[in-house]
This record gives structure tokens, C-alpha cells and sequence, in this order.
């Protein structure tokens, strides 16, 4: 009996190291991701070393594909693993060692321009595929750490700390551009090397996370095995067939997204340091949403989650349309401008806590890293919208773009109301 007790005691203060392990590591992670976004601080670091938008479309390319192309071949070689967390670090210390030579990179843009904008790639690319390998090993750690009962407070707690530090680094991000103390590329020196503290972190409260056995099969699969699974498991079901299809056309939020703030800059004569409240308005909304999404996860499902996140992303192209007609005719334009940023907050949030519980909770365990990286890595075309989108303004306009996305993500939206709740499919089944 008192063997029971104390292995029960040790098991509960096991959960809650876990759960502050991941959510600090979360929230760290969060906030320095405000100093490295794709979407708003690269994209303007970039555009001052070039005027190619193919060159500013590429770094949320880059970024999305590091994310999304490695995973199916992660889950191949974790899937076996019975511990994950070993990879998690390899992957995690060379993101943060990207990011410390990606801040000394910037430093070079006064004297050498083209070595600056070619070192900073090559490790935005490592620090990107860094990332990506470790999202699946990640995730199934998350799954088996945190149990679905908890995943609501946890996500009400790490995108309110970790969104609200974030919205606040916005400002410093603002406060760094618009100083005259802080000259170009110095400005954004320091910027990187502040997300490399934060990042360094995340990574010192993850090491602290215990991992629990996974239940693996024994010996590693053969590729050719485990890739012929796949038609067979798309075809059998079809609740993940739809949810890969929407999950696709709700990304197609990433094809305007870096020109958002060239956009801004270009044709509605915003200053630069308009960045930061950008910055702080994403991460508002990211924060915002990430305290109701989580609750509205735990009462009302995934599905509602995933409904929400589609609405928000379908707003963000008739958001900029409407502030350029703002523009012209004279009118202010610049809330609802900055409203575009809240609701790529949203989304981001929206993705991770409808979408990808949604995934979780149709997983079986043992099937969960083939699953997780099937998601993403089907997905992964959508990581070269940007480039495709600054080949649509280079060929056409900033109007076409917008209409075009508007018409993709709206179709997602609506097939959105077509699924049902996880919960409700495996009583029938």
C-alpha cells in the first residue's frame, strides 16, 4: 500500500515536471520567436540587403519548408524509438547555434551585403530544418507527457506568458529599429541575439523534461514498408484525408504573408519600424487566442477550434484590401491594417491547438509519429507559396494576390463545417 502511494506521489510530481518543463520551454520559445519571424523581422531584415521579392518570399519558404519537409522521415526513424527526447536536443542545440551565426551574419551587411544575405540563408536553412526535425519527436512527447485533460491549461498558460512577453518584444522591437543609437545592420544584431537568449532558454527547461517509455515496434521498419503504408492509411481513413485538405488550404495564408509588411511599406508609405507593432499585434492575437481557443478546445472540441482559425485566416487578405482602399480615398487605415497581424496570430495559434489536437485525438499511439509527420510533410508544397507569391506581384499585383488568397483559404473554410468532432467519431466507431 505504501509502495502504491509513493509510486503514485512520484508519478504526480513527474507530471508536474513535465508539464512546467514543456510549457517554459514553450513560452521561451515563443517569445524569441518574435525576434526571428518569418513573417515580419526576417522579410525586413532581408528587404534591406535586396529588392528581389523572390529573395523576401523565400525566408518564410525556407522556414515553412524546414518545418514540414523532414518530418516524414523523422517519424520513420523516431517511430522505433522508445525515447525521443535525444533527438530533440541534437536538433534543438543546432537551431540555437544557427541562430547566435545568423546575429554575427548581420553584422557583415555594412561591408559585404551579398556574404551577409548568403551566410544568413544558409543558417536560416539549418536553424529551419533544425526545427522541423524536431517537431515530430517534440509533439509525440508532448502527447505522452501531458495528458489531454491538462492540454487546455497548458495552452492557456504558455500563450499568455509566452504571447504576452511576446506582444511586449514587439515594442522593444520597434523601440531597436526606430533608435538612432542602433544603426543598420547593428539594430538587428541585437535583435537575433536576443532571440538566441530566449532560445538558449527554452532549451535548458526542455532538458528537464522526463520522458515516458513510448510503445514502439521492435527493430526500425524498412522505409519502402513504412512509406507503402501511407496510400493504405489515406484511403482507410477518411477523416484524415480531410483534415490534411483543409489544414493545405488554410496555409494558403502563408502566400501573401512576408509581403504583408513590404506592402505596407511600399504602397501605404508606413515607416519601417511599423515592424514592431506588427510584431506586438501578432502576438496579441496569438496570445488572445491561445487563452480562449485552449478553453473552447476542452468544452466544444477541436472541431469549433478549427471553424474559428478558419474565419480568422479568411479575414487577412479582405483586411489589406480594405486598408488600401482606405488609403487611397484618404481615410485612416492603419488599426485595421495592424489587425491583419492579430489575425496571423490567430491563425498560428489556431493551427496548432484545432488542427493539430484534432490529429491527436484520431491517432492511435503507435501510429502517432506516422501520423504527425504525414500531416506536415503532405502539406509541405505550401512552404513555397511566398516564392509563388512574389512571382504573382512581380507578373500582376499586390490586388491579385490578395483576391487569390481570399478565394483559396474560403474554400477551406467552408469544408471546415463538413468534419465532426473527434470524440464523436470514435463512439460510432
Amino acid at each position: 500500500m505504501l509502495q502504491h502511494q509513493e509510486k503514485s506521489m512520484d508519478e504526480k510530481r513527474k507530471l508536474a515536471i513535465n508539464f512546467y518543463a514543456i510549457s517554459f520551454d514553450a513560452i521561451f520559445f515563443n517569445i524569441s520567436s518574435a525576434f526571428l519571424d518569418p513573417g515580419t523581422v526576417i522579410p525586413s531584415f532581408v528587404s534591406m540587403l535586396t529588392n528581389s521579392p523572390i529573395l523576401i518570399g523565400l525566408t518564410t519558404t525556407i522556414r515553412n519548408c524546414g518545418w514540414f519537409l523532414p518530418q516524414l522521415l523523422v517519424a520513420h526513424r523516431v517511430e522505433s524509438l522508445p525515447y525521443k527526447k535525444p533527438v530533440v536536443l541534437w536538433a534543438g542545440g543546432s537551431l540555437r547555434l544557427s541562430i547566435v551565426i545568423m546575429a554575427f551574419s548581420a553584422l557583415l551587411a555594412a561591408r559585404n551585403p551579398g556574404l551577409a544575405l548568403s551566410l544568413f540563408y544558409l543558417f536560416f536553412v539549418i536553424l529551419s530544418f533544425s526545427d522541423g526535425i524536431t517537431g515530430v519527436p517534440w509533439i509525440d512527447i508532448f502527447a505522452k507527457s501531458i495528458p489531454p485533460s491538462s492540454r487546455g491549461r497548458y495552452y492557456a498558460l504558455t500563450q499568455l506568458f509566452g504571447g504576452s512577453l511576446a506582444f511586449g518584444a514587439g515594442f522593444l522591437i520597434k523601440n531597436i529599429l526606430d533608435s538612432k543609437d542602433f544603426v543598420f545592420p547593428n539594430n538587428y544584431f541585437i535583435i537575433f541575439m536576443m532571440g538566441f537568449i530566449l532560445a538558449a532558454m527554452s532549451f535548458i527547461s526542455f532538458i528537464r523534461v522526463r520522458e515516458n517509455i513510448s510503445e514502439t515496434k521492435p527493430g526500425q521498419e524498412d522505409l519502402r514498408v513504412f512509406l507503402s503504408k501511407i496510400p493504405v492509411l489515406l484511403k482507410s481513413d477518411m477523416t484524415l484525408r480531410k483534415l490534411i485538405l483543409i489544414n493545405t488550404l488554410v496555409r494558403f495564408f502563408f502566400l501573401p504573408l512576408p509581403f504583408y509588411v513590404i506592402f505596407a511599406r511600399e504602397n501605404l508609405g508606413l515607416s519601417n519600424d511599423v515592424v514592431g507593432f506588427f510584431v506586438s499585434s501578432q502576438m496579441l492575437g496569438y496570445v488572445l487566442a491561445g487563452v480562449v481557443l485552449g478553453r473552447i478546445n476542452d468544452y466544444s472540441g477541436s472541431r469549433m477550434v478549427i471553424l474559428i482559425t478558419g474565419f480568422a485566416t479568411t479575414l487577412q487578405p479582405v483586411l489589406a484590401l480594405a486598408s488600401y482602399w482606405l488609403h487611397l480615398k484618404g481615410y485612416p487605415f492603419i488599426l485595421l491594417y495592424t489587425a491583419i497581424f492579430a489575425s496571423i496570430g490567430i491563425t498560428y495559434s489556431g493551427v496548432w491547438v484545432g488542427i493539430f489536437n484534432y490529429l491527436l485525438k484520431i491517432a492511435p499511439e503507435e501510429k502517432r509519429p506516422l501520423y504527425i509527420g504525414l500531416l506536415n510533410t503532405v502539406t509541405a508544397p505550401t512552404t513555397f507559396l511566398p516564392i509563388i507569391g512574389g512571382l504573382v506581384i512581380n507578373n500582376f499585383n499586390y490586388t491579385f494576390l490578395f483576391i487569390m488568397t481570399f478565394a483559396i483559404v474560403f474554400t477551406g473554410f467552408i469544408l471546415s463545417f463538413t468534419m465532426k468532432e473527434p470524440d464523436i467519431i470514435q463512439k460510432k466507431l
